[in-house]
């Protein structure tokens, strides 16, 4: 896997034959023409959707003689919870989940007597909403049924979802608007409290030059993109435009129809900075 000259007045390139193209792991692409979504950031709150919290009260007042579910615990619909002596006829029933989802809140106490408040509280986690706080600089471009790349706290992905409402009312304080985004949660990403971000594609804007973020590493300060010539990987530098989450539009120094590295350029870079270190040496 050697590699070649490392100098200002020509283009860095390593030599890696086909076998180590595939024990690398390179991930390759063509540069060529796109769109790139124009976005807006906003700062958010997870919370549970009120339509899928359950509390649950006994049928009829009485002795609880044994709990079943533990506070933080996850229960499925029909799942035993408590069971109850009844006052009126001394017989015990069990008291059943109405939904699957977790216990959030636990009153139930073994030989204590029930009374009107509710035992148990389940909320169903499965789906949940984010509320989003939309200030005046962004309400003329942020509408309804956009789409949202949920982030959290250190920029990590943590789902997708849509603008299903935009609150009529202004929060006094703040003067936002509330945008709620519905996003699926069955794989437990989110947590009802958690801050995160939401990126709101509010339009898309078409490039001639598009490539991966990915494939742009820094080499001797300068933006690069390893462009592949059979078994040569050449350093092209790049002036590069605008990007959204993925792509960035490349102004100057790639041409359309260039097969690049797209995944593990990092290990292209390494490989030229190392055989450079040795040439100088």
């Amino acid at each position: 896997m050697a590699s070649g000259e490392h100098e200002h007045d020509e283009q860095a390139a390593s030599h890696i034959d086909e076998a180590m193209i595939d024990a690398m792991g390179l991930r390759m692409a063509v540069a060529g023409p796109g769109v790139l979504d124009v976005t807006r950031v906003l700062s958010g709150r997870v919370h549970v959707d009120p339509s899928r919290v359950s509390r649950v009260r006994p049928r009829f007042a009485g002795l609880i003689e044994a709990v079943d579910a533990a506070l933080w615990s996850q229960v499925s619909k029909g799942q035993v919870l408590a069971r109850i002596q009844s006052n009126d006829s001394l017989q015990s029933y069990d008291l059943r989940a109405p939904i699957g989802g977790w216990i959030v809140r636990r009153e139930a106490l073994v030989g204590e007597i029930t009374g009107d408040e509710p035992l148990f509280v389940i909320a169903d986690l499965s789906s949940l909403w984010i509320e989003f706080d939309v200030f005046d600089h962004d309400l003329d471009a942020v509408r309804v049924g956009q789409r949202v790349n949920i982030r959290g706290l250190h920029d990590d992905a943590l789902g997708q979802g849509v603008i299903e409402q935009l609150s009529p009312l202004a929060i006094h304080i703040a003067q936002s608007v509330r945008a709620r985004v519905v996003v699926d949660n069955r794989e437990g990403q989110l947590r009802p409290g958690q801050y995160v971000s939401g990126e709101v594609i509010v339009s898309q804007q078409s490039y001639p030059l598009l490539v991966q973020q990915s494939a742009v590493q820094q080499l001797d300060g300068r933006a690069v993109v390893f462009e592949q010539s059979g078994d040569e990987f050449v350093a092209r530098p790049v002036v590069l435009g605008a990007r959204d989450a993925d792509q960035v539009a490349v102004l100057d120094g790639l041409q359309a129809g260039a097969r690049y590295v797209s995944g593990n350029s990092y290990l292209i870079k390494a490989d030229i900075e190392k055989s450079g270190a040795a040439h100088h040496h």
